[in-house]
């Protein structure tokens, strides 16, 4: 699954099935100060190296599968094979994600 940025800001969600591997795909630069990457700047925190933190609950939002009770165990499956390798924070609920 990826968090979709695209050239107008708008934030989406894609290929939420697919819970082998989580990436930001920007069609712009997320560093740029471009006003239509507020809406990116709001949900994420910089985390170094072209990698930025993410609300774990900001993620299920732009899911739109907050009530599926086999995609939230996925999900949360995922982050916790994350959390080893540092891609996620179970503790602050959040996931951190590299932009492609």
């Amino acid at each position: 699954m990826y968090l979709k940025i695209g050239t107008d800001g708008a934030l989406s969600m894609e290929e939420v099935d697919d819970f082998k591997r989580f990436h930001i795909s920007a069609e712009m630069d997320t560093m740029a100060g471009d006003e239509a990457l507020d809406a990116f700047k709001a949900i994420a925190d910089d985390a170094g190296d072209d990698h930025f933190w993410l609300s774990v609950d900001t993620i299920i939002a732009l899911s739109g599968c907050a009530e599926d009770e086999k995609w939230m165990a996925a999900f949360s499956d995922m982050l916790e094979k994350a959390a080893p390798y540092g891609f996620a924070d179970l503790d602050g609920h959040r996931i951190k994600a590299h932009v492609m």
